[in-house]
């Protein structure tokens, strides 16, 4: 299962074509562990916390109805000093909420199978998308790895979250 950490680093491997990783919540161990930490006085976005991990800060956001943890390197997308930052006491109601949507919505289907989903700016084309990029988790390697497996568009479409990310 990966890390906060290998969450970060696969953000830092990618910077720059994708600004952000969409993963379940129960596939990273400290959310699903209840192991978190997040940093209290912090430029995080709206609804966001940071977390300081060994490759660097990173901001989450949680989906609970979907069960998504949304992170993103911290040195994009400075916020403005009035955003709410996720007090400690939600935040952990937030993440239990997200780690038991998960396990729901993926019925089983992953059997194992960690997959991540890199979300960039948005692709110039007749209908405007954002550019995704779907990764598995290697636990004996402890790297993300291209995923382009059956699951493929099941994850694309449930990995993603509906509610946009703030600018």
């Amino acid at each position: 299962m990966p890390t906060l950490t290998n969450v970060a680093e696969a953000l830092r491997r990618y910077t720059g074509r994708y600004q952000f990783l969409d993963a379940f919540a129960d596939d990273v161990d400290e959310l699903r562990n209840g192991d978190l930490e997040s940093v209290p006085a912090s430029p995080a976005g709206p609804g966001e916390v940071a977390i300081d991990t060994a490759a660097g800060r990173i901001f989450m956001r949680i989906f609970p109805d979907q069960g998504i943890a949304r992170f993103r390197l911290a040195d994009q997308h400075p916020r403005s000093n009035n955003d709410p930052v996720v007090a400690g006491a939600a935040l952990g109601a937030l993440v239990g909420a997200a780690v038991s949507s998960a396990s729901k919505t993926k019925e089983g289907l992953l059997g194992g199978l960690i997959v991540g989903m890199l979300v960039g700016g948005l692709v110039a084309a007749q209908e405007p998308v954002e550019r995704v990029l779907a990764l598995r988790f290697d636990q004996p390697t402890g790297s993300w790895q291209v995923y382009d497996g059956p699951l493929l568009r099941w994850a694309k479409r449930t990995l993603y979250p509906a509610t946009p990310p703030a600018a």
